[in-house]
């Protein structure tokens, strides 16, 4: 790989040129890092180049694992956290100091307890239940003092990562903007964008009902009205003009530690001569993720690899490329078109 190379890439990264398999390789080998992506200003960059660079040339030289990718897929990991750095720089430069409100309720309620974030880097704390929180930079949550209702609820203006402690008694809701998510007891990020006219959830473990903010509900029935569920590893993103709800994947799906029925998932991914219908199977298993055969006769095809330490949409395309097939996501759902064992020469 060269300057060239890298520069080329980065630039269709900035321009929004880069095919969608692309864009998400970007998403999913920044993971391989191991680290959160820095608040970097434009001085910073010529140093994480060279910090990027030596973890690329130190993979792409490593020919100890069973398969060789490509150039542009090492790359990835770079271009993402500059990119992310820039776009901090610019957002932290623009920002204004007040923050909208997260919704009209919140304006009735009174002695809630504010936590504001004006630093740099995510701020961790918990509420009154012992429920935890990661709070974003230049955000805030406000919440009472004691949960003593007959639910939970707390007022975000940003962006926060929850882990709420289960309580089935009392759901627990999230307002933002038009807005709030209810739980019983579950991990998930919310993330208000452009002063909540567009605000995504993304479910990391349990179940979560996203639906649009109808008023206070003081009898706490929690009712969802216009709205969608949501398991590990999907999302939904929600815009306040068209009040549409949009549902998909994460840009990262991770495998859950127990099943649906709370068995312990598996996490070796390591398969000699096995068919796709026990590679399909056991993907699904541990991701929580239905994965659709267009022709059948793929569950037959056999597969060998090592393919436990790959995210999952490397996983996929390692998988499709065995046979000559190809995926797509649609909705919360992949699907694998392809001719199967047959369309191999």
């Amino acid at each position: 790989m060269t300057k060239k190379n890298f520069y080329t890439l980065l630039k269709r990264y900035q321009a929004g040129t880069c095919t969608d398999q692309e864009k998400r390789l970007v998403e999913q080998w920044f993971l391989t890092l191991d680290e959160e992506i820095p608040h970097y200003d434009s001085a910073d960059n010529e140093a994480v180049e060279e910090r990027i660079w030596t973890a690329i040339q130190q993979r792409t030289d490593d020919r100890n694992g069973i398969f060789n990718l490509s150039w542009w897929k090492w790359a990835a990991a770079a271009v993402v956290l500059l990119v992310a750095g820039w776009a901090t720089y610019r957002y932290q430069a623009t920002q204004p100091p007040s923050l909208a409100g997260a919704s009209a309720e919140k304006v009735t309620r009174k002695n809630l307890v504010t936590n504001t974030n004006q630093s740099n880097a995510p701020k961790a704390f918990q509420l009154p239940d012992g429920s935890e929180i990661r709070l974003s930079p230049k955000s805030s949550i406000s919440y009472e003092p004691r949960f003593d209702g007959v639910q939970r609820e707390v007022y975000l203006e940003g962006n926060a990562f929850f882990h709420v402690r289960k309580d089935s008694r009392r759901p627990f809701l999230v307002h933002t903007g038009d807005v709030v998510t209810k739980v019983l007891g579950t991990s998930f990020w919310v993330k208000g964008m452009d002063n909540n006219s567009a605000i995504e959830v993304s479910v990391v473990t349990g179940k979560v009902a996203v639906s649009q903010h109808t008023g206070p509900d003081p009898a706490g029935t929690g009712k969802v009205a216009n709205g969608v569920i949501l398991t590990a590893n999907q999302r939904v993103k929600y815009t306040s003009q068209t009040h549409t709800f949009e549902t998909g994947l994460v840009a990262a799906p991770v495998p859950m530690p127990v099943d649906k029925a709370g068995n312990k998932v598996s996490g070796s991914f390591d398969f000699q001569e096995s068919p796709f219908s026990e590679v399909i199977g056991k993907i699904e298993e541990a991701y929580g993720i239905e994965i659709i055969l267009e022709d059948e006769t793929i569950k037959g095809c056999m597969f060998s690899g090592n393919i436990t330490r790959q995210p999952l949409f490397t996983k996929l395309d390692l998988l499709c490329n065995s046979i000559n097939a190809s995926y797509e996501v649609r909705g919360t759902r992949i699907l694998i078109s392809g001719k199967g064992c047959s369309g191999i020469n």
